[in-house]
């Protein structure tokens, strides 16, 4: 039995050859083939905004229109590059019968602003078109930022100047760029931003494609070690979310300097009472005797070493001796000077009178026993009428300041008519009233009935300034440092620019006898 059916077998075997996938159509043998149809033939997935819900999927089918299986052999993109953001994924079936059909999917999700072009190539073992391509288009839209120079070197530079940087913030994406914070970092207090506020208004900034927006870097060395520090840029750029610029530089002392002072134990002051002694000055005379022991309490309240002299506005000679704490019977000697009677002349010059009696050779010009080179001059004019003095007010004063070492050791004060337009019968004193203004003194109403208030006033204004050091030279402000009697203070004092000094609050003012170091680097040459 098992003979019988091997020999069907062979039989079968040599009345009909098999040869592959061939067919017998219409009594003719004909080879099959494989054909392979994509769709859609091209994908693309256009402007694509990048961020959490930038990812665009899209389905490829694979038909197999031929009469023979088609065989996928594989699927790769044609830039490797691309894989980043194409995503293929593995196809349903590698094997399609004729008349069948498979698929696959290309997942696209873009990183930043630019085009993404390639395409997806399909191997197969269709013998016409063994490698079939689908192009793969696509352009991502995202703001993307740019920071230039991102690094920069101010150099060497003197302590104390001060240098620029423009910082450029660019939006090279094709999206809009929102700038939400701008930070300096740096362990130094020499390097320091400005985001350019007045132009670039508040933040955040919306800066649109392709434009730009400028700030400042300054650099100013306060020592000489080097320094960096680097400014930070936060964006709504989604591949770089903060952008960086580094900047360095360092200091180089072109010189520094060293100023001491004593302080005095008493303040020293030279006070010059100019008395208006026309017909129309007895009352106010008399309110200036009368009140003169409020006066007089003040200086002893305040322990000044002061000395009185007294003139009038039609004679600069002294009308008595020069008055001071240890003269004998001081009020009545000063009231007396003072009561200087009402004879004299109607045209009253106290500018011009103080001028002679402060020149070289008179009772309280240099080189007198009165006027003395460390103690503060001060001028009291008392007067109810204009000042009929030849000169101008400014030719006074340039005189009084140059006779003393220090300009602002000479001020004016005066009791008179209100200015500008005088009070009661009392006319204002022009001229003195200027020099008062200019000086920073008293202008003081004459018609007044609490003169008390006026001569203390007048005693505190007329005190020697002990308040106020003056530099010799120029310093970089942030470079003082203040010792009193060895002492380093860094609080109760600060630097007056304008008058290039280092004055003291009333409560940290340095006692009598201490000594005032003040120690500080210079400028250099900035522009060099």
């Amino acid at each position: 039995m098992r003979s019988s059916i091997l020999l069907l077998l062979l039989t079968a075997c040599q009345d009909y050859e098999i040869k592959g996938t061939d067919e017998l159509i219409n009594g003719n043998d004909v080879e099959g083939e494989p054909n392979i149809v994509v769709s859609p033939e091209f994908i693309a997935f256009g402007q694509v905004e990048v961020g959490a819900d930038a990812t665009r999927i899209e389905t490829v089918t694979v038909s197999n229109t031929g009469d023979e299986a088609l065989e996928i052999h594989g699927l790769t993109l044609a830039d490797n590059d691309m894989r980043a953001v194409y995503t293929v994924s593995a196809i349903d079936a590698v094997l399609v019968p004729p008349g069948s059909s498979t698929t696959f999917t290309v997942t696209y999700e873009p990183e930043t602003a630019q085009p993404y072009n390639t395409s997806v190539l399909i191997d197969s073992n269709d013998p016409d078109e063994p490698q079939v391509g689908v192009p793969l288009t696509a352009e991502g839209l995202a703001p993307e930022i740019t920071v230039s120079p991102e690094s920069y070197d101010f150099g060497t530079m003197y302590i104390g100047c001060v240098g620029t940087h423009t910082v450029n913030i660019a939006n090279t994406g094709n999206a809009p760029l929102e700038v939400t914070e701008i930070d300096y970092i740096s362990a130094s207090n020499d390097l320091d931003f400005d985001e350019n506020a007045a132009v670039n208004g508040p933040l955040p900034w919306i800066i649109p494609a392709g434009a730009s927006r400028d700030v400042m870097v300054a650099y100013t060395p306060l020592d000489d070690y080097a320094d960096d520090g680097y400014l930070a840029v936060t964006s709504s750029d989604p591949f770089r979310g903060q952008a960086q610029a580094f900047q360095t530089g360092g200091g180089s002392l072109y010189g520094e300097n060293l100023d001491l002072f004593d302080q005095p134990i008493r303040g020293s002051t030279d006070i010059l009472f100019v008395i208006d002694n026309s017909c129309s000055m007895a009352n106010e005379q008399a309110s200036l005797a009368s009140n003169f022991e409020f006066f007089a309490a003040e200086l002893s309240e305040l322990d000044l070493d002061y000395q009185l002299g007294v003139i009038t506005t039609d004679n600069p000679a002294f009308r008595g001796e020069i008055l001071t704490a240890d003269s004998s019977d001081m009020e009545a000697e000063f009231i007396s000077q003072t009561s200087a009677g009402t004879g004299g002349s109607g045209n009253e010059m106290p500018s011009e009178m103080a001028y002679q009696a402060t020149q070289s050779g008179a009772d309280a010009g240099p080189g007198s026993d009165f006027l003395r080179d460390d103690a503060m001059l001060s001028m009291i004019f008392v007067s109810d009428e204009p000042d009929s003095s030849p000169s101008d007010w400014s030719d006074y004063l340039d005189y009084f300041r140059r006779i003393k070492d220090d300009e602002d050791n000479f001020i004016a004060h005066a009791i008179s008519g209100d200015y500008p337009t005088g009070c009661g019968d009392a006319s204002a004193t022009n001229k003195v009233y200027e020099m008062t203004t200019a000086t920073e003194g008293l202008y003081l109403s004459v018609c007044a009935t609490d003169w008390a208030s006026h001569l203390e006033s007048l005693v505190e204004g007329s005190a020697a300034d002990l308040s106020s050091f003056e530099l010799t030279e120029w310093p970089v402000p942030e470079t003082i440092v203040v010792r009193v009697d060895g002492v380093t203070t860094t609080i109760g004092w600060e630097y007056n620019s304008t008058d290039r000094s280092i004055d003291f609050d009333e409560s940290y003012i340095p006692e009598g006898g201490s000594t005032i170091e003040v120690e500080y680097a210079l400028f250099g040459d900035c522009e060099g």
